[in-house]
């Protein structure tokens, strides 16, 4: 299923993913703080690069709080992100844009998940309906930001089990080679439903 480009000024989706816990490692009770930290998810590259055949946008969404408490600056941020780009750039896998919320949870801003302002952000910077998108999580707070701007959650990671059970209705994935198939399913039957309204 490859999606075509959209009519000039039509809306398309779009296929939005945490970055920690879902492209790299988390880093139990702290950051990534450089790139020598950042470890890809085993089996993630692959996963990706099959997403990116789709041909839709892949746009990460990412809380990234070391920056608010002053344990990485903003400008090492980007350099992670560039490399993290670069890496998967090697591998055919092209990302379309990331959105971090640097701040604080005690800081109530509304870009950060579980609130949706980074989805809508970027929904409307890439023409995204994201009644027609996924989101790729790894928590709660993913999941919960997926139904606030109104698209799809699919929690992803090896640990699903041992967290409390989602909603009937969230997909979950445990295995990077079950992504592609969980989430292709996911955008068919948002089209479906989209063409039947």
């Amino acid at each position: 299923m490859l999606f075509s480009e959209p009519e000039k000024g039509a809306k398309r989706p779009a296929i939005f993913i945490d970055r920690d816990g879902v492209i790299n490692e988390r880093r139990p009770g702290d950051y990534v703080l450089d790139w020598s930290q950042f470890v890809f998810v085993p089996g993630i590259r692959e996963a990706l690069k099959q997403l990116a055949t789709l041909g839709l946008p892949l746009i990460v969404i990412s809380n990234q709080a070391a920056v608010g408490k002053g344990l990485l600056d903003p400008a090492d941020l980007e350099q992670i992100t560039s490399d993290m780009y670069q890496a998967l750039a090697a591998d055919g896998t092209f990302l379309t844009a990331a959105y971090y919320c640097p701040h604080r949870s005690d800081e109530n801003c509304p870009c950060r998940k579980p609130k949706p302002a980074l989805l809508l952000g970027a929904a409307d910077d890439f023409n995204i309906d994201l009644s027609r998108s996924v989101f790729i999580g790894d928590s709660d707070t993913d999941e919960q930001a997926a139904r606030a701007a109104g698209c799809a959650p699919v929690l992803f990671g090896r640990d699903l089990g041992l967290q409390p059970k989602p909603l009937p209705d969230v997909r979950t994935v445990q295995r990077s080679t079950d992504l592609f198939a969980v989430v292709a399913n996911c955008l068919r039957t948002a089209e479906h439903v989209e063409s039947a309204s």
